[in-house]
């Protein structure tokens, strides 16, 4: 990983008053299709020139779940039944992202490409934010 790297974070967005959050949230993007439309429209708007650029998606119910598999890391934080019960039923695996991780750790150390890659029809599973959190910024 480069000593600089860029991360941009499009989300929903929680509004304040005097630097604390009222909890209510400023919803942008509500239905599963906007969430593919914004996902698709920050796919094209992406520097496609430079591959070394990863999309992560993080979700956690069937309304994430086409941008969960378009992602290449799709992120399932702490799913539901429902979500797995369908993600199952159409061959989609859940793997632990830690697990992943270490795996292509060792590839990469053994002279295979490192790479991952969207619609692989693997999801990744963690249970926190802070195992979100350690993937990305490696603490």
């Amino acid at each position: 990983m480069p000593l600089w790297w860029t991360m941009n974070v499009h989300a929903n967005e929680f509004l304040y008053e005097n630097s604390l959050s009222t909890v209510e949230i400023i919803k942008k993007i509500e239905t599963p299709i906007d969430k593919l439309q914004a996902f698709t429209n920050i796919l094209k708007n992406s520097d496609e020139s430079d591959k070394t650029n990863l999309t992560i998606y993080i979700g956690d119910s069937v309304g994430d779940l086409l941008c969960l598999l378009e992602a290449d890391i799709g992120i399932v934080i702490a799913s539901s039944s429902s979500l797995r019960k369908i993600v199952t039923h159409f061959g989609v695996s859940f793997v632990p992202l830690f697990s992943a991780l270490i795996k292509k750790q060792k590839e990469h150390v053994e002279g295979s490409a490192f790479g991952w890659k969207g619609l692989s029809g693997v999801l990744y599973t963690v249970s926190s934010w802070a195992e979100v959190h350690s993937f990305i910024i490696g603490s």
